[in-house]
């Protein structure tokens, strides 16, 4: 298989809209640790909201799970140059290597997000233990997985129209299921994350999370999302291959 995609992994970490999505984001959360940060002289030991970790973790899981499904199904404007119809109309590459290849690459993508952000992490985790940044990573990249792979689905339609309208009802349904179905909190990313920083006890939402039980079905349930989603786009992408043969 070529590895074409770390040639576009390495476009996106160089191309200025990226940088300005990048930007526009550090920019925003910076400006609520300023805002949200109890000491005006911004002493770490004068730290008083013992949930500040929490805005910060749904932050990322809003913006991160966002880009990965707005970059994977083409829709970021930096995406349009490099579109997965593109590719398979006049690239010589196989579907499964464009379709793999475009995981790979927001995949790769989301982890060089982290090491960007790690330092602000760090800083807002208040703790010497950092393990739970790198649960939050961990959660981050599970809950993006079946976004990417419904992402590489919607890429094949040719109307953006539909594309755009799959993207964002896939996005939206992640987030609002769990409050509409509270029985599968344990199958939906916001959940997750809200366990994970103890958000209940803002929230006051009920969440009864068994990690040794509940992470392996997690685990299966967004990898058959992911496997189903890719299966179909590359059957969608043959028949489109084939069309435009004849």
């Amino acid at each position: 298989m070529r590895l074409w995609w770390i040639t576009e992994f390495k476009f996106k970490i160089n191309d200025k809209k990226y940088l300005k999505t990048e930007l526009i984001y550090i920019f925003i959360i910076v400006i609520l640790t300023l805002i949200l940060w109890p000491s005006k002289t911004l002493d770490v030991n004068k730290y008083s909201i013992p949930d500040l970790f929490l805005i910060f973790s749904l932050s990322h899981f809003l913006f991160i799970t966002y880009l990965s499904s707005l970059i994977s199904s083409g829709n970021l404007l930096a995406e349009r140059e490099f579109k997965t119809l593109s590719l398979v109309k006049y690239s010589d590459l196989s579907i499964p290597n464009i379709i793999l290849g475009r995981v790979f690459s927001t995949l790769l993508y989301i982890l060089y997000l982290f090491v960007i952000l790690f330092p602000f992490n760090l800083i807002i985790n208040f703790s010497r233990d950092i393990s739970r940044i790198f649960m939050l990573y961990f959660l981050l990249i599970l809950d993006t997985i079946p976004l990417i792979g419904l992402g590489a689905l919607w890429s094949t339609f040719i109307n953006p129209s539909l594309n755009w309208l799959f993207h964002w009802i896939s996005y939206l349904v992640f987030i609002i299921i769990p409050f509409i179905f509270p029985s599968t909190f344990f199958l939906f990313p916001l959940n997750n994350i809200l366990w994970l920083v103890g958000a209940e006890n803002i929230l006051y939402v009920s969440v009864n999370f068994d990690p040794p039980k509940h992470i392996p079905i997690i685990i299966l349930f967004y990898l058959l999302i992911f496997l189903i989603s890719i299966l179909i786009a590359q059957k969608r992408l043959k028949y489109y291959k084939g069309e435009e043969k004849e």
